[in-house]
């Protein structure tokens, strides 16, 4: 507890630092998430902040650990009303309100007198920070218990809480912070899949400057088999997105009858024309024609647009039978393996596979319902099964090994366009070409694919944002990084 309040107390100060304010009110339940707030409260005179606290119950009814910190409240002279009624508390002359009220262990609607205190912290225009999840959520399936704290942010302790990453629960936590505040190994025991947020430091890590004496060839290099008659586009925006993610080289192997769009639609990507007898797509024979482009590159993008015909789907499951490169698996081609997820097994290398909750449903035989009811369970389960990477495109973006579930806040719903998942696709590729395990691509595609749909929200909204976008954002954000 002592851990839990000074993490939510760092926060909080960070918080007013920000706002160049120094004033917050800490309303505390009855539970452990009130003990965590008379935790912070300690802390926070620590960093000499002026610290207020509301408790919602009698001075008699504070006991365990929390009685603990309550006490170290009182002894420091700390000022604390108890009992307090919603209605009866002033809560408009603080900068930064603490959310102790509710903890994760709430089942079934709120309670009318805690409903009372949401309801008025949410009247209010101060900001709210919230411990372990925002009162009235509940931490298994992000649902409203019936009224929730609607937070600018929450420190949630230990581990992440699916609840945190779930809408509606989402929408309400605001910026996430997991807290190591010192579980024993042996508590993790219980948790049956290990799950955590996608953080900034994985981008900062993996995306340092290049090398000095790096060239073209070393910094990766994909072919691209996407797009058909009538879906050029899906291709362009793969390719296009390999490197801007810092593929080296790029080569879209092309039915030969639509090459020319992709020739004057793409100038720093490389063509290579398949013969297709006019039809436009893929056939049983663009296997042999591809042999010199599949011996160069280091990583396969395959399935954006490449349509369900029957002579598509055989080129692309001879493929996936005979070629010893690791793949990122999208789309029209993701249909070779429905009936047949044995065929992930014969794989020869590591692969991704990115589908959207439509595509997942049809491909492991489930109800996109009943995704939905558990989306991590589902997703580590899936990960296990085919012995790949698997990436569920959605809100939020969910990426498994089948051994742990990494959860992306990044993006937001304007990424809900046409082609923005092909952009994804090739990031992907471009980063797992460029020697990142596919496991950290995946997780790295996701992230910065994401935070360059931030990155345009200003400037173009939810609406306004279309998937070519994603692409002129890419560099910036990237740079960042490379120059951080």
């Amino acid at each position: 507890m002592g851990r839990a309040g000074l993490a939510v107390a760092e926060k909080a100060k960070k918080m007013l630092l920000e706002m160049g304010r120094n004033r917050v009110i800490i309303i505390c339940g009855k539970g452990n998430n009130g003990g965590d707030g008379y935790a912070a409260a300690l802390r926070l005179r620590d960093f000499n902040v002026d610290v207020s606290i509301l408790s919602t119950v009698s001075e008699k009814e504070i006991t365990g650990e929390a009685r603990t910190y309550h006490d170290g409240c009182v002894q420091h002279k700390l000022p604390v009303q108890y009992k307090v009624d919603a209605g009866d508390a002033d809560l408009s002359n603080h900068d930064l309100v603490i959310d102790a009220l509710l903890g994760t262990g709430v089942k079934g609607e709120v309670r009318p007198e805690a409903a009372g205190w949401i309801d008025s912290i949410n009247k209010l225009e101060t900001p709210v920070l919230a411990i372990d999840i925002p009162s009235g959520i509940s931490s298994d399936s992000g649902q409203i218990l019936g009224t929730a704290v609607r937070s600018e942010a929450t420190v949630t302790m230990g581990f992440l809480k699916q609840g945190l990453v779930m809408n509606p629960g989402a929408s309400m936590s605001g910026e996430l912070t997991v807290a190591d505040i010192g579980y024993p190994e042996e508590a993790f025991q219980a948790v049956e899949i290990e799950k955590a947020l996608i953080e900034e430091s994985l981008a900062q890590t993996l995306l340092t400057k290049p090398p000095v004496d790096t060239y073209k060839h070393r910094q990766g290099k994909v072919l691209i088999l996407a797009g058909s008659k009538g879906f050029t586009g899906a291709g362009c925006l793969a390719s296009e997105g390999a490197l801007r993610s810092g593929a080296g080289l790029v080569i879209a192997g092309v039915p030969e009858s639509i090459n020319a769009i992709y020739e004057s639609k793409l100038t720093e990507v490389i063509t290579a024309p398949i013969p297709d007898g006019g039809t436009g797509h893929y056939d049983s024979d663009s296997l042999d024609h591809l042999q010199v482009q599949l011996e160069w590159c280091d990583v396969v993008a395959i399935g954006p647009g490449i349509g369900t015909l029957p002579a598509v789907q055989q080129f692309a499951r001879a493929l996936f039978e005979t070629v010893s490169r690791p793949f990122v698996i999208d789309a029209d081609a993701l249909k070779v393996f429905h009936g047949d997820l044995d065929a992930f097994r014969a794989m020869k290398a590591p692969f991704v596979i990115t589908p959207h909750y439509g595509e997942a449903s049809a491909l492991f035989g489930v109800s996109k319902e009943e995704i939905l009811i558990d989306p991590f369970s589902f997703v580590h389960e899936s990960a296990r099964k085919i012995g790949g990477v698997m990436v569920l495109k959605g809100a939020p973006t969910l990426i498994s090994d089948g051994l742990s579930v990494m959860a992306n806040k990044s993006g937001h719903q304007g990424l809900a366009t046409g082609g923005s998942g092909d952009v994804l696709t090739g990031v992907i590729a471009g980063f797992l070409a460029q020697g990142i395990s596919a496991y950290m691509a995946a997780q790295l595609g996701v992230f910065i694919h994401g935070r360059a749909a931030d990155f345009l929200k200003d400037s173009h909204g939810y609406r306004g944002m279309i998937a070519g976008d994603l692409l002129k954002a890419l560099p910036s954000v990237i740079s960042a990084y490379e120059h951080g």
